[in-house]
């Protein structure tokens, strides 16, 4: 992460007026702080296709906020730009755009392999994966762990270049009714990360007409063989990944490494040992602020408030939304983000995906969207 990062500073200093196009852009530093003003922030202008020998994410955005902008204008636009191999995994797909998308990839000869949580798929699909299905694409079905899990990732692999995650399935329902957020990293370790992944759970998987077919047995997820994001002296890995690949253990060090602050927006929190990391947070003096889903029971209602936690709980965009987000910012310089929510089933049965990073232009963000809607909350 910091060799990408110092690649891109130097790139900034040395040609300014490169990134001055007006749209809120991965390479771009300015644009997409300037949210944490005020200022209105520039709509969303597909880059224009281009002859590249390289994927080219000029002009995608770093990061989407969904009550903000719409989350499929750059996720097509991803999709679009790919000319090799298009790797996804997906909860769930209910955008129409998007599926449209994959399939005119595969049609100018992209190898394009989609992944889906097998209780998506069987017993009956909902018409956006049963379109990917049909449509010839190679697509392949999984569990979590045991059969009792579920394949909950959402992230994309664009030409082994590129990668998009974040809370947000590829939903009409992520998209207008919820709280949510998607970040694209082009940090090729990371990605390389994320690629080792995907292979990992595409061999276990099956294909839907095949649900009895011969697959890998489950085993250890691939780890970050380079854990190099300094957190105020606890080296934390620049990703990690479920079940039983020590994201908890990871998140539990990050929270014993905190200061200042700990502020968490999480869609469902029920893990011990990530609570117990946050009373000892609390207790030396570190302010933690809990944002959760107002439709989710917390266990630790009682302790948070014994320990004077600050709790709050956020309803859904419109009737019905969600607070998705499985977000947590610490000390204004850790950026925690995936599909992970904080919870024993994403820790020992769920595949998950999760990234920890303290690159600025992911962490200001991050950190500003959750004040914005930690103040318009509610407390108990």
């Amino acid at each position: 992460m910091r060799r990408s990062l110092n690649t891109l500073l130097l790139l900034l200093l040395a040609a300014p007026a490169a990134f001055a196009g007006g749209v809120p852009a991965l390479e771009s530093l300015d644009l997409p702080l300037l949210r944490q003003t005020g200022l209105p922030a520039a709509p969303y202008v597909p880059a224009p296709a281009a002859a590249r020998s390289g994927y080219d994410w000029s002009g995608l955005p770093a990061y989407v906020f969904t009550e903000q902008e719409r989350l499929s204008p750059p996720i097509v636009d991803a999709i679009d730009r790919t000319g090799r191999t298009l790797d996804v995994a997906l909860y769930n797909l209910q955008i129409d755009d998007a599926v449209a998308a994959l399939v005119r990839a595969k049609r100018r000869g992209v190898k394009v392999r989609v992944l889906f949580d097998k209780a998506h798929v069987l017993p009956e699909a909902g018409k956006q994966i049963k379109a990917v299905i049909d449509s010839g694409i190679e697509t392949r079905m999984m569990n979590g762990r045991g059969g009792t899990g579920a394949m909950h990732c959402k992230y994309a692999v664009f030409d082994g270049t590129l990668l998009q995650t974040g809370s947000a399935n590829w939903s009409g329902f992520a998209e207008s009714f919820s709280y949510e957020n998607v970040m694209f990293v082009a940090d090729p370790d990371i990605v390389a990360g994320y690629e080792a992944d995907f292979e990992w759970m595409w061999a276990q998987a099956r294909p839907p007409s095949q649900p009895e077919a011969p697959a890998a047995k489950p085993s250890a997820p691939p780890s970050d063989p380079t854990p190099d994001v300094n957190f105020n002296g606890a080296l934390l890995p620049d990703y990690v990944f479920s079940p039983r690949g020590g994201t908890e253990a990871a998140i539990v060090k990050a929270v014993d490494a905190a200061r200042s602050e700990v502020d968490l927006a999480m869609f469902t929190f029920t893990s011990d040992k990530i609570m117990e990391a946050l009373k000892r947070a609390a207790a030396r003096g570190v302010t933690v602020k809990l944002m959760l889903f107002s439709g989710q029971k917390f266990p630790f209602f009682g302790e948070a408030k014994a320990s004077r936690m600050a709790l709050r709980f956020k309803d859904g965009r419109l009737e019905k939304g969600q607070m998705h987000n499985k977000f947590a910012v610490l000390d204004g310089r850790l950026l925690i983000n995936g599909s992970y929510n904080w919870t024993v089933t994403a820790e020992t049965a769920n595949t998950e995906n999760t990234i920890f990073t303290t690159a600025p232009e992911y962490v200001a963000p991050y950190k500003a969207e959750f004040d914005k809607l930690y103040s318009s909350a509610r407390e108990p």
